[in-house]
């Protein structure tokens, strides 16, 4: 049987960061009913590096047929620009492969359409400043994702190097046809923002809780863990609105979280849930709302089965 193999030239031809996040929001809603099955991810160390799968099957509907599969990657060349990931999906009626995607672009795309669904369902509808601190690669497709659910008419971007924060504005600023302000510091960046995206790989805070306006969005893309987190714990306790999209996976992280064993861990809810409209999300326009992105699984099985029935077998 020839295996249908896509790759990121597929995954850039075939899906809009839209078609992403539609492709998200309808997985999220599956979550929310229990027709998505999204574990935590499993690590297996090795002694020369560490594999990473994460699995999930999304149970079949009148418009789409049921997948299960897995995405695999290695930990150990987190940071490498020659690192790949592999997604697998299987049809769940008879087993059968579907086919792969193979390369560094569906990860992106998925997480940035999470962050994306998180804005539309959170952050206030009349929201138009955005604020990122840090401007690596999750960066970029969190502010794609992000102008594609509202309408901003200001965003400041600030990472600790200069030149890397200059290019990132320079080259994203004619991406999404609206110039973007280097920040000299965080502050300047985040404060009277109504939407901040942070994506770091910082181990220390990188803002400070006085720094967020009451009703402002805050996504936490980067670490969130006790001894390792790029935000303060006072914002988790202080933000009204706590929000994950993976509970399993936080379930997992145990006392590693950043307030965990602490009542504010209990008032996280699933954002497929405030999708579906199970549970309320914000409430009011002066509210903080922070959404903790952990990576829900099987998402990556449910974008990368999108693509496969947009690319025809040849």
């Amino acid at each position: 049987m020839a295996v249908r193999i896509l790759t990121d030239d597929d995954v850039q031809q075939q899906m809009t960061m839209n078609e992403a996040i539609e492709v998200m929001a309808r997985s999220f809603r599956q979550h929310a009913t229990g027709a998505l099955v999204a574990p935590a991810r499993l690590a297996i160390p090795l002694d020369l590096g560490q594999l990473v799968f994460t699995a999930g099957s999304a149970a079949a509907t009148d418009q789409l047929p049921g997948r299960i599969g897995f995405r695999v990657y290695d930990t150990a060349h987190f940071g490498s620009d020659h690192r790949d990931e592999l997604v697998a999906v299987f049809d769940i009626a008879d087993g059968s492969l579907q086919g792969v995607v193979v390369g560094q672009a569906l990860g992106p795309l998925r997480t940035g359409a999470i962050g994306g669904v998180a804005i539309d369902t959170l952050a206030r509808a009349d929201a138009a400043s955005l604020a990122l601190v840090g401007t690596g690669g999750q960066a970029r497709t969190q502010l794609i994702a992000a102008c594609a659910v509202r309408r901003f008419t200001s965003i400041r971007a600030f990472s600790r190097t200069e030149a890397t924060r200059d290019t990132f504005c320079r080259e994203m600023s004619e991406l999404v046809e609206l110039e973007i302000q280097p920040a000299a510091t965080s502050r300047e960046a985040v404060e009277s923002a109504d939407v901040v995206i942070c994506s770091t790989v910082s181990q220390t805070p990188v803002l400070e809780r006085e720094w967020i306006a009451p009703g402002t969005h805050v996504q936490n893309v980067g670490p969130k863990f006790r001894d390792d987190s790029e935000l303060p714990v006072s914002l988790y306790e202080q933000a009204e609105v706590l929000v994950t999209d993976a509970p399993a996976q936080l379930d997992d992280y145990g006392t590693r979280f950043l307030v965990a064993n602490t009542p504010h861990a209990g008032r996280i809810v699933p954002l497929g849930e405030v999708v579906a409209g199970k549970v309320p999300g914000r409430t009011a326009d002066d509210q903080i709302s922070l959404f903790c992105s952990l990576g829900l699984a099987g998402t990556e099985v449910t974008l990368a089965d999108e693509l496969l029935r947009r690319v025809p077998a040849t």
